[in-house]
């Protein structure tokens, strides 16, 4: 279901929004309204969810573009054994750019991914295998669903990486050269 909406994600939000229109005059009927009340609300509040959210899926398909067209993708990133209460615990969203047996980081905001700070370079030594999905407390400060995350080993210690599966494959492939 999940790759089918990825693949189809505005027919996906039809189908989102006729659930919506539908269980809304249901629920505008039910509270003893009559039919053409029912029907009017329930139509201006799902169009102004189905509006909001075809501008946000846009938003997000012209910014994976971009990406691309640049061969980056986008990433959270933390670093889990440095002191308690710095950035053990914080995954922070930004831009990877691969090359082998590197990885540079810049920190960005919000879906249209604003930099945000100074662009860091890690020096990756071994990239472990392993790949977890990310649970509750993992997902505290990521926004996103089924994002997974993989660990590398770096000059100055364990970073964690998380993202999609597909931009863990690639940064793979990528970080794995020689």
């Amino acid at each position: 279901m999940k790759k089918w909406v990825r693949k189809h994600p505005y027919l996906a939000l039809t189908v989102g929004y006729i659930f919506l229109f539908v269980f809304g005059t249901g629920i505008w009927l039910v509270t003893r309204h009559d039919l053409a009340y029912a029907l009017t609300t329930s139509f201006a509040w799902t169009l102004i969810y189905g509006l909001f959210a075809v501008f946000q899926v846009r938003r997000r398909i012209k910014a994976k573009a971009r990406l691309e067209d640049h061969g980056q993708v986008m990433i959270y990133l933390r670093y889990p054994d440095s002191r308690p209460g710095s950035l053990n615990g914080i995954w922070n969203q930004g831009i990877a750019t691969p090359s082998p047996r590197a990885l540079q980081f810049q920190p960005a905001v919000y879906d249209t991914l604003e930099p945000s700070g100074r662009s860091t370079t890690i020096n990756i030594q071994e990239l472990l295998p392993d790949r977890r999905k990310l649970n509750g407390n993992d997902r505290k400060y990521i926004p996103a669903y089924g994002l997974r995350a993989m660990a590398l080993m770096t000059d100055k210690g364990n970073v964690e990486i998380a993202a999609t599966s597909e931009s863990l494959d690639k940064l793979s492939v990528v970080l794995t050269r020689f």
